[in-house]
C-alpha cells in the first residue's frame, strides 16, 4: 500500500509538467481590439490579462469580425477608402482562417461573399456592400458552429443583427429598423446563455439591458438615444468577443 505512493507522485509530476508545457501555447497574450461590430472606438483599450486566454477556435475568426467592423463603419460614413482598407484586411485574413478551419460548412459561401463584397465596395455601392458583408459574416458564423464549446457563432450572429439595425437607422428607414430590431432581440435571447461565462456575467447582463433600451429608441424613432445605446453596445460586444477570443 505504501509502495504505491512514489508511483502516484511520479504520475502527478508528469501531469503537472504536461500542463505547464501546454500552458505555454494556451496562455498567449492577444492584442485587445479597438473595433466593435459597427466600427472603431474613440480611446485605446487595454489588453486582456493572461488568465482570459485559452485555445480553440482559431483566433483568425475573431480577427475577421474585427475587420468587419472597420468595413461597416466605412460603408456607413461613405468612407470608401476605409471600407476598402477593411476589405483588404479581410482578403488577407480569410486564406489564413480558411487553411485552419478546413472544409467546414460555410467556407465556400464565405469565399463567394467576400468576392461580392470586394466588387461592391470597389463600386461604392452601400446597400450591396452591407448585404455582402453580412452574408460573409453569416458564413463565418456557420463555420463557428462546429466549435461546440465556443460562443463565436453566437457572437457573430448578434453582431450581424446589430449591423442590420444600425444600417437602417442610418438611412432613416425606421420601419425596416424596427423589424431588424425584433430580429436582434430574438437573436440575442437565443445567444445570451452561451456568452454567460463566469468572467462575462456582468457584461452580458449590461448588454441585455442596452438592447432593451435600444429597442425603445427604435420604436420611438429617437436617433440621439439610439446612437448613445449602440455606442455602448458596440463596446460591450467587443469586450465579449475579446474575452472569448481563442477560447
Amino acid at each position: 500500500m505504501f509502495q504505491s505512493k512514489p508511483i502516484l507522485l511520479g504520475v502527478a509530476t508528469i501531469i503537472n509538467i504536461s500542463i505547464l508545457l501546454s500552458g505555454c501555447t494556451m496562455l498567449q497574450t492577444s492584442k485587445k481590439s479597438d473595433v466593435g461590430p459597427i466600427g472603431t472606438f474613440a480611446a485605446e483599450r487595454e489588453n486582456p490579462p493572461l488568465s482570459e486566454r485559452f485555445m480553440s477556435p482559431p483566433s483568425e475568426l475573431y480577427d475577421l469580425e474585427t475587420a468587419t467592423g472597420v468595413v461597416f463603419e466605412g460603408i456607413m460614413k461613405n468612407d470608401w477608402l476605409q471600407a476598402s482598407t477593411g476589405v483588404q484586411t479581410l482578403q488577407k485574413l480569410w486564406p489564413q482562417a480558411k487553411a485552419l478551419v478546413g472544409d467546414k460548412k460555410g467556407v465556400s459561401e464565405a469565399s463567394t461573399a467576400l468576392e461580392e463584397l470586394t466588387t461592391s465596395v470597389s463600386g461604392k455601392k452601400d446597400l450591396e456592400s452591407y448585404e455582402s458583408l453580412n452574408t460573409f459574416m453569416a458564413s463565418i458564423s456557420n463555420i463557428g458552429k462546429s466549435y461546440k464549446l465556443s460562443p463565436i457563432s453566437d457572437i457573430i450572429g448578434v453582431d450581424n443583427a446589430i449591423r442590420r439595425v444600425a444600417f437602417y437607422v442610418t438611412i432613416d428607414d425606421w420601419h425596416k429598423a424596427a423589424t431588424k430590431m425584433k430580429e436582434l432581440d430574438n437573436t440575442w435571447g437565443q445567444a445570451k446563455p452561451s456568452m454567460e461565462g463566469l468572467g462575462m456575467w456582468g457584461k452580458v447582463t449590461a448588454t441585455h439591458s442596452i438592447i432593451k433600451q435600444m429597442k425603445d429608441a427604435v420604436d420611438a424613432e429617437n436617433k440621439a438615444s439610439f446612437k448613445s445605446d449602440i455606442a455602448r453596445l458596440n463596446e460591450n460586444m467587443a469586450d465579449i468577443s475579446d474575452y472569448y477570443r481563442g477560447k
